[in-house]
């Protein structure tokens, strides 16, 4: 290559040609620079019993190389993939607040990152021999999830006919769209007996219309409870133990 370029070049093109190559040279590849990594995001799920916005603490932990100068970008918060709110930084220290608005946005699973990344950083010239600065942009798709959920609660009552014991459940979730508690239709809830000092499930059933009527036979007076578990966009919560 280098012999039909010099056959074909005048003197010019050869001058031209040697400074390419000394310049190409001077220059590293940009495309594989990454001074700044991220490595992973701190973020608490949250819980809300009301509608308002929430400032949302998130911290990113990075990985910096030798070669590092500065940086700075934006860091996504999505849910279902539509952007609410973006974190800014700079420097190599991550730390923002998203603004969590359940009421707009929803309860469920939310995800911070990617992060959109400018740096600049440092390399050896061995043309100029004294490190120069460069600057390199690009996409970080760590990533991690976290919930917003509604704060439930319920409430559990029974009566007895016999050797018959009927419970009925009920329970609400925090709904920040409608500012108000509404009918929780929980799956996976867990109708429970205490047995000595431990509370043993009996039965498991799903709540439909924020209700579930529950008939268990049983000859001696038992303590029941209710107990239903965290779902993605629901707290968990379990009943006051009814007697009968």
């Amino acid at each position: 290559m280098f012999k039909s370029v010099l056959r074909r070049g005048t003197g010019l093109g050869i001058s031209v040609f040697v400074a390419a190559c000394l310049l190409t040279a001077a220059t590293p590849a940009q495309a594989n620079e990454r001074p700044i990594d991220i490595t992973g995001y701190q973020v608490s799920n949250i819980t809300v019993a009301d509608s308002n916005c929430r400032n949302l603490k998130i911290t990113a932990s990075t990985k910096i190389k030798k070669n590092f100068v500065d940086s700075f970008g934006s860091v996504d918060v999505t849910r279902n993939g539509g952007l609410v709110s973006m974190l800014w930084f700079e420097g190599r220290n991550i730390t923002d607040r998203a603004m969590i608005c359940p009421s707009f946005d929803g309860l469920g699973v939310y995800k911070v990152g990617a992060a959109e990344i400018n740096a600049e950083y440092k390399y050896y010239d061995s043309y100029f021999k004294e490190y120069m600065s460069n600057y390199s942009s690009y996409t970080d798709n760590t990533s991690k999830k976290f919930h917003v959920r509604g704060k439930a609660k319920s409430t559990l009552t029974a009566t007895r006919s016999g050797s018959k014991v009927t419970l009925t459940a009920k329970a609400q979730v925090y709904a920040p769209e409608k500012y108000r508690y509404a009918q929780y239709n929980a799956k996976g809830a867990k109708l429970q007996v205490k047995s000595g000092k431990t509370w043993k499930t009996l039965k498991t059933v799903n709540l439909s219309k924020g209700k579930a009527t529950i008939t268990v036979k049983q000859s001696t007076k038992k303590s029941y409870r209710l107990y239903v578990p965290t779902a993605t966009w629901a707290a968990s919560t379990t009943t006051k133990s009814v007697s009968k």
